[in-house]
Order: structure tokens, then sequence, then C-alpha cells
């Protein structure tokens, strides 16, 4: 009986919670990455604008978003050079919004700081993940330096 009665509180349990597990966001991995990367990387500080209804929403257990969602923006800022973010840059880009299972990534328009990919044909795109991504909202003046510093080949250690 004391089996029976186990068993049946077992089912009625509930199912170990999904989670997604990610490396810290951090702006010298995100730096040290797209440094390493075969595709070609410009680094914008700078303001991005797009349709913020157009983001995916986060599923549900058994009702996934898309795994990619496109969606079509606007930065505009100062790129990075030797003398730190000097550089004027107003482009069109993609915002790829991934989701991993029921977890996607996010963006909001405003100040950002984005590791942009150029892709072959001159477009720029930009990827954010559940795990961040090449896109950092609102950056501190902190994490501005440390990418100006790690471009100009001081320290760059990501923080663990």
């Amino acid at each position: 009986m004391t089996r029976i009665i186990a068993c049946a509180l077992a089912t009625l349990a509930p199912l170990p919670a999904l989670a997604l597990s990610c490396l810290p966001h951090s702006v010298e991995a995100t730096y040290q990455r797209a440094a390493k990367a075969e595709e070609s990387y410009v680094v914008v500080q700078g303001r991005l604008t797009f349709d913020a209804s157009a983001l995916p929403k986060g599923g549900t257990i058994g009702i996934n978003p898309p795994e990619e969602t496109p969606i079509r923006a606007q930065i505009s800022g100062k790129a990075l050079s030797e003398g730190g973010f000097d550089v004027p840059f107003d482009q069109p880009l993609t915002l790829n919004v991934q989701c991993f299972g029921p977890w996607c990534g996010s963006a909001e328009e405003g100040d950002v700081l984005a590791f942009l990919e150029r892709k072959p044909d001159g477009a720029y795109a930009l990827e954010s993940n559940p795990c961040g991504g090449d896109l950092f909202g609102s950056p501190k003046p902190a994490m501005v330096d440390k990418v100006i510093a790690c471009f100009q080949g001081a320290e760059c250690t990501p923080v663990r």
C-alpha cells in the first residue's frame, strides 16, 4: 500500500523546471569573441531604434516562439576607432532576435553598445539572444571605457 501511495504522489509532483544556463554577459567576452570571429565586426555606441512590437514573445513549455525574428532597425552614434568612439555612424541594420526554446533575446530602443556584424554585402546585423548576444542596453561609462581599452590592447579578461 505504501508503494501505491508513493507512486501516486510521485505522479502529482511538479516536473523539474527547465532552466537556461548562460555564461556571464560581459563586454570583454563579447569583444574577444568578435575579435576572434571570421566575420567582421564594428563596435558602435549610439541610439538604437526599431519597432518594438515586432519582438518575439517568450513561449511556454510546449509552445516555443520562432528561433529567429529579424527586425529592421537603425543605429545612430559613433563607431570605435583607435581614438575611442569618434567615427560618426548612422546605418540601417537587421536586429536578429533569437529564441532558445521558450526563452527569447530582448532589446529596447535607446542608448546601446552594440557589436555589429558587417556582412559581405556591406549590410549590418545585430544579434540579441537570451544570453545577451552582441547588444548592451544603457551602457555604463565603465563598459564603454573597457571596450576602448580592449580595442587598444589593454587587459581584456572577461569577468566571471
